[in-house]
């Protein structure tokens, strides 16, 4: 057993988000937005979402794609000093992890898997970089963890679908940042598995997305993804809407 499983509680993590969540999102971001035609978990496969960990963020962004898209049964993988910290946490999904003692980081690979094996309407979210990493520090480090995740649920003959997220913050033309969201292709994982093999797949896939992530900023194709989330207008948006009441005056 781990240290610091979940003790999800729907009521509990409902006010939780509600109440803290999304009132810091709303300070914070002027939106978060989503790459279009981005892939959604499967009411009949088990979701794992690995993910680039460029903030502080960003398990604030599997809450709205759980809680606020798709309605689904989100858990989180959370360093252990993190989650002891910041305890109401376990109410809403989040479990322990200690990468640096490997027996323990593989209880959290188990049960994270044990997770997956009891639901397909459950979604496990993992930052294989395990720290905070700057968006392009290249090349990309990770550990397999989420091979391993993966490798057990498909060993017991549960197929289980995979699904790569890059995220990003950037500022643009506003006072407030945006929160980008990209969702790479499901990819769908059976039978026996060469945790080498799929790590490898993994981070390429991972590495991908991060990669047009960067070049939709740079070109400014982000402003094409699907807002999922509005927070407080910036500064000259709302002084140009007072203008605007000016002039109509």
């Amino acid at each position: 057993m781990i240290k610091l499983p979940a003790h999800k509680t729907p009521a509990i993590e409902a006010v939780i988000y509600r109440v803290l969540v999304r009132p810091a999102l709303a300070r914070t971001f002027h939106r978060i937005a989503l790459n279009q035609g981005a892939p959604r978990p499967r009411p009949d496969l088990p979701t794992l979402i690995y993910a680039n960990h460029p903030s502080w963020w960003d398990g604030y962004m599997a809450f709205v794609l759980s809680d606020e898209i798709w309605g689904y049964e989100g858990y989180i993988m959370m360093e252990e000093p993190q989650l002891a910290r910041y305890g109401f946490f376990r109410f809403c999904g989040a479990f322990g992890v200690e990468r640096h003692d490997p027996r323990a980081a593989m209880r959290s690979v188990a049960y994270s898997a044990e997770l997956l094996r009891q639901s397909t309407r459950r979604v496990v979210w993992i930052f294989p970089q395990g720290e905070i990493t700057p968006n392009d520090r290249r090349p990309l480090t990770t550990f397999r963890g989420a091979a391993h995740i993966v490798k057990r649920v498909a060993s017991a003959g549960c197929p289980i679908r995979c699904i790569p997220m890059a995220l990003r913050f950037e500022f643009g033309g506003e006072q407030r940042p945006e929160a980008l969201i990209r969702l790479g292709p499901a990819h769908t994982v059976t039978g026996q598995v060469d945790v080498k093999v799929l790590h490898r797949e993994m981070d390429e896939r991972l590495r991908h997305e991060m990669d047009t992530l960067r070049d939709d900023t740079l070109d400014g194709t982000t402003a094409n993804y699907q807002t999922i989330f509005h927070g407080r207008p910036s500064v000259n948006v709302v002084w140009d809407r007072v203008r605007n009441l000016i002039r109509l005056r």
